[in-house]
């Protein structure tokens, strides 16, 4: 019974807190009941408990791997299997260190094998980055403040790691069919190193301060339309682009240097591109618009630059989605306006080396035209949120199908609103960041989690320390008080419990022989003992 109450609790929990729309408390708190079920159950047990409670965390995400980013049913099975498969080897190398009582390696070492999972995956899967618990704590900018130093990998690092903490520290006050967990000392001092570690990050980061010398009133606006990529010389277009002219003008008059409309509003081509470009030109200020743009019969994904002068510079999105724009040309090479204004679009965030790469030309604004699919605008727009932090980045992004944000390099919310003929002005945004530990050196972290996973998966193969060693087959019970263990050597005294030399034993009598021969009772005299030395 609390094998199956606690994996109804750890997927609920992981329900909640993983998705599209994580609680982020509950992503702490999963993995718990499943740790301490373990155990005390066996492994087989445990494998299929941590299996059955990950498959209930994503019944929420199934319809929209299938319906709305038209997965393949391979791809799809690929990603749960691989959740699945981070689950049960978390839960069971845990297992399998603390009942040796390697407390420490187990909070230390065994998160490491989830950040390789993700590591592999955004290598491996079309979907970059995406697919990373970090994000569920986009909103907790305490915690996301560690994805600076160490990327993504670190923030699930400690999503894992506390939990392991607390498990170990909540089992080790009760025994186990194995005997007694480690003491709590060990991991009561991992869990304050993990969060004095952790926490002191934070507050020097939070400490730091955008450049105030050079602020930027930005705006943002998001209209309906009924279909993408409306060409611009059909009635649907002509009307689009009047509206979207219209708000433009008016954020332009409030004071808006730059203003981001969304991916693929418009089609165009070279003969209807001056069409748009004198539809939204503004005096002293830049337009980022999305298109479709085709050329010699081939379409692009691209968001144009449009200068106040009446100049056009084109940035072609890299990173296509597979299955719904395999029709579109990738571009590959990144567009850097006035020496700080890098241009990206939707999924390019998805991918953390291309922000690098921007923070490395001397961007320290992201201008970000997106699309969305309703369902996924929060999640998305927080990955937009966690790639500034990482890099020390403004990010200005607007969908039409999500949320239109502006983040500033401390992952703080300067505007936000839910896209549908929606609109933002944010006035003192900051053009300036600052270089981070992340953005110099890259993706560190998931290597040094290869070592630790080595040595995690060499400590759960060593042999079980003696006081956890399971008994013997051949050894039976506990001996009563004051009854003869089955082995012999000694005897448990009945009042205090403790051994005493057994006697010896007698040998079994021959065959006619007396059972007892008697005893002397001295010198030549049968039935008699002979004297003790030194007595009268």
């Amino acid at each position: 019974m609390m094998t199956i109450l606690a994996t109804l609790l750890s997927g609920l929990l992981w329900l909640g807190g993983s998705g599209l729309h994580p609680v982020a408390a509950l992503t702490w708190l999963a993995p718990i009941p499943l740790i301490l079920a373990s155990v005390r159950v066996r492994q087989k047990t445990a494998c299929w408990a941590t299996i059955l409670a990950w498959s209930i965390g994503q019944l929420g995400m199934v319809g929209y791997y299938l319906g709305t980013l038209r997965l393949p049913v391979p791809a799809v099975a690929g990603v749960l299997v691989l959740g699945l498969g981070l689950a049960a080897g978390t839960v069971l190398l845990a297992r399998a260190l603390l009942l040796r009582g390697r407390t420490v390696r187990a909070v230390l070492t065994v998160p490491a094998l989830w950040v390789l999972g993700e590591y592999a995956a955004s290598h491996l899967f079309p979907h970059g980055a995406w697919w990373s618990l970090a994000y569920t704590q986009a909103d907790v900018r305490q915690v996301i403040q560690l994805t600076a130093l160490t990327g993504v990998w670190g923030v699930t690092y400690l999503l894992l790691a506390v939990p392991i903490a607390l498990a170990a520290l909540l089992a080790s006050a009760r025994p186990t069919h194995t005997g007694r967990l480690d003491r709590p000392g060990p991991a009561l001092a991992c869990l304050l190193a993990l969060l004095l570690g952790a926490g002191g990050w934070s507050a020097w980061s939070l400490s730091r301060t955008p450049d105030p010398a050079e602020p930027l009133t930005v705006g943002l606006v998001a209209l309906r339309q009924p279909e993408d990529g409306l060409p611009i010389d059909e009635p649907p277009g002509r009307d689009l682009l009047a509206r979207y002219g219209a708000r433009v003008a008016g954020l332009t008059a409030r004071g808006a240097r730059i203003v981001v409309l969304p991916e693929k509003v418009f089609a165009v081509t070279d003969t209807t591109l001056p069409l748009l470009v004198d539809a939204l030109r503004q005096a002293g200020a830049q337009v980022v618009v999305g298109a479709v743009l085709w050329r010699a019969g081939t379409a692009s994904n691209v968001a144009l630059v449009l200068g106040a002068d009446g100049s056009v510079t084109t940035y072609q999105k890299q990173h296509l989605i597979p299955g719904l724009e395999e029709w579109l040309t990738p571009g590959d090479d990144e567009v850097v306006v006035d020496g700080r204004f890098g241009v990206a679009i939707c999924k390019d965030l998805d991918y953390p080396g291309l922000v690098r790469r921007y923070r490395a030309k001397g961007a320290s604004v992201l201008l970000v035209p997106a699309l969305d699919f309703t369902s996924d605008g929060w999640l998305h727009s927080r990955i937009a949120l966690v790639r500034g932090v990482e890099n020390g980045l403004t990010v200005v992004r607007a969908a039409v199908s999500g949320r239109l944000t502006v983040s500033d390099a401390g992952g703080r919310l300067l505007g936000e609103a839910t896209a549908g003929d929606a609109e933002v002005l944010v006035t003192g945004s900051p053009t300036t960041g600052w270089g981070t530990v992340y953005s110099r050196t890259g993706d560190w972290f998931p290597f040094l989690c290869l070592g630790l996973s080595v040595v995690s998966v060499a400590g759960a193969r060593r042999r079980t320390v003696t006081v956890l060693r399971r008994p013997r087959a051949d050894v039976g019970p506990s001996p009563r008080p004051g009854a003869r263990g089955r082995r012999g050597g000694s005897t448990l005294s009945a009042s205090s419990g403790s051994p005493r030399p057994d006697r010896p034993r007698r040998p079994a009598p021959r065959p006619g022989a007396p059972a007892c021969p008697p005893r002397s009772t001295g010198p030549g005299t049968p039935g008699t003992a002979p004297p003790r030395a030194g007595t009268r």
